[in-house]
């Protein structure tokens, strides 16, 4: 058994050892520390981006990679398609998937609106070892619930009101994760455990560290996975690393990354992550899931779909001020969830003209064919936009 990387590059062969690790945890048959000393093993190579070759037939090697249930947070192995098959006696002839969540298409999953005052159900609870020695897979959590961390994520923006602009409701920073806070506390992690009573509104070694502590110590969940949240802006997200201007090394993730709208934008990002254990018995917390929602700057956290519309939305945020100046309210609001198209932004003044806009260049779905309906790449200029915009508020108001 080999490690290679992507393109076939050989990184190293495993050890004696190291290979029948891996062939017990193919069969299943590896209990405490063994399993732990697996998981670990492959946590690295999926860390690194890399895969592993079996060297059951001679001359075409199959190809597993390293796969993790977005569900129960465990890892399992699994055959590339399209890749050699494996010889008939060997221990990775079959995938020792977590059944339904290999198909799963982890991008396409619509986020939706979380009900308050119901379990979140974020992440599965670890897998119990029956006295006969097979998978008591009671408590794996639902397979079916996909994308449940971005839905909150976004369900806590539209409920703090980050999706809203107006002059007279601005808040600094503080007074918005003080909003984003007071809103987690309507959403229990499981039952009767408000999700804010272990959630950080800082990603650092010291708030991890804080973190990790209440929850190794905590007795409320029982027989159930021990879990936090982790919240912050961040800078960008890359290669299984999440980044801030506190840490240029970054912080590491063993799970998936959920973006919204299911394109990487450059950031300033509002990230939420899972922060627990990744394997049964382990005392090393780290960041399991990540979702990620585009935002306009460090200090005004109004989501953005793409970068394309950050200049075009300063812009109508300053012309949004100066009407409030001459005595016309406008409120901006962006639906984050339920929109069709998720590039649009409502704009309101005084509950008798509306105007909706989309800064992207590509229409992004269906467009309605009506003068309230504008494109900012319609238009010549910067400013030109901006005139119109304000004419359709201002006329006769002056």
């Amino acid at each position: 058994m080999r490690i290679i990387e992507k393109n076939a590059a050989l990184v190293r062969t495993l050890t004696p050892a190291e290979e029948q690790l891996l062939r017990g945890f193919a069969q299943g048959t590896l209990e405490g520390p063994r399993l732990l000393q697996a998981n670990q093993l492959l946590m690295k190579v999926r860390a690194a981006g890399h895969w592993l070759a079996c060297d059951c037939q001679p001359k075409a090697m199959p190809v597993l990679n390293v796969t993790l249930n977005s569900h129960t947070g465990t890892l399992f192995l699994k055959n590339n398609p399209g890749t050699a098959e494996h010889a008939a006696h060997c221990a990775f002839i079959k995938d020792e998937r977590d059944t339904a969540d290999s198909h799963d298409d982890l991008d396409s999953a619509p986020a939706a609106w979380l009900p308050p005052d119901t379990p979140l159900r974020l992440i599965g609870d670890f897998k119990r070892v029956t006295e006969a020695g097979g998978a008591d897979t009671a408590g794996a959590g639902d397979k079916r619930e996909q994308h449940r961390l971005l839905s909150l994520l976004l369900t806590l923006i539209e409920a703090s009101g980050l999706n809203v602009y107006a002059t007279h409701l601005k808040k600094d920073l503080t007074a918005q994760f003080s909003e984003l806070r007071s809103v987690a506390n309507r959403y229990p992690l499981i039952e009767r455990v408000p999700a804010s009573n272990y959630l950080e509104t800082r990603l650092d070694m010291k708030h991890m560290m804080m973190l990790k502590a209440r929850l190794r110590e905590s007795t409320v969940f029982g027989n159930h996975r021990r879990h936090g949240l982790m919240l912050d802006c961040v800078s960008q997200i890359k290669a299984r690393k999440v980044f801030n201007e506190r840490s240029e090394d970054g912080f590491d993730f063993q799970g998936h990354h959920l973006l919204w709208g299911g394109s990487k934008t450059p950031g300033p990002l509002l990230a939420l992550a899972i922060y627990s254990p990744a394997t049964a018995g382990s005392h090393f917390y780290e960041l399991i899931h990540v979702a990620s929602v585009p935002v306009l700057s460090r200090g005004q956290m109004f989501p953005v779909y793409r970068e394309e519309e950050r200049e075009p939305l300063k812009m109508l945020m300053s012309l949004i001020d100066w009407m409030a100046s001459k005595g016309v309210r406008v409120i901006m609001r962006r639906p984050v969830i339920g929109g069709q198209v998720m590039d649009e932004l409502v704009l309101s003044s005084d509950q008798d003209r509306v105007l909706s806009v989309s800064l992207t260049e590509q229409p992004l779905g269906p467009e309605p064919d009506a003068e309230t309906f504008k494109r900012f790449a319609d238009f010549k200029s910067l400013e030109t936009f901006r005139k119109y915009v304000a004419g359709f508020f201002m006329r006769g108001r002056e």
